[in-house]
């Protein structure tokens, strides 16, 4: 992706300087990944306001992320009704909230967890920017994506045997 305003203030009145900047990519590419780049030196095209080059757009990936309220359905080829499965698991209520809102420094996590009597029966995973977490009994399963990077070195984690609170806190990266 080029900027607009250097676009047009730089590239658009020279032709030269246009062609010399894209033969000099197109010789970097051709030198970085050699013939599996297959790069046509003499026919190239500027892509304006588009972000491909044909009728169809490429195929893209999306990440996929936890889906809450969403039951899977099961489709029988016989029957032309589905049903939606009922899930044994079920995503229990929490609480994320950082310290402040300009500059957070920490985040704090409460998961509430009743049924579940001791921090053994909880399997937890944190990433830089995502909370997994499965209780053994097969009763909870939460997996939520921060919109923020933690620093997992730092974190801690404490259940409350009384209030079946897990407490999960980190500072922020």
């Amino acid at each position: 992706a080029v900027n607009s305003h250097w676009f047009q203030a730089t590239m658009e009145p020279s032709p030269i300087f246009t062609a010399f900047v894209i033969t000099v990519a197109i010789e970097g590419l051709g030198d970085k990944y050699g013939e599996e780049a297959r790069l046509e030196r003499d026919s190239w095209t500027i892509l304006k306001n588009k972000k491909y080059l044909g009728d169809k757009a490429p195929p893209h990936s999306i990440q996929k992320r936890a889906s809450f309220g969403i039951k899977p359905v099961i489709s029988d080829s016989s029957k032309s009704t589905s049903k939606p499965v009922k899930s044994e698991k079920r995503t229990p209520q929490f609480k994320i909230e950082k310290n402040k809102k300009m500059n957070p420094t920490e985040i704090k996590a409460e998961v509430f967890l009743p049924g579940v009597f001791n921090l053994r029966q909880i399997e937890l995973s944190l990433g830089e920017d995502r909370i997994q977490l499965e209780t053994r009994t097969g009763n909870f399963y939460l997996d939520i994506f921060l919109p923020i990077n933690i620093n997992t070195s730092s974190a801690v984690a404490w259940f409350n045997n009384v209030s079946s609170v897990l407490h999960i806190k980190s500072s922020i990266d």
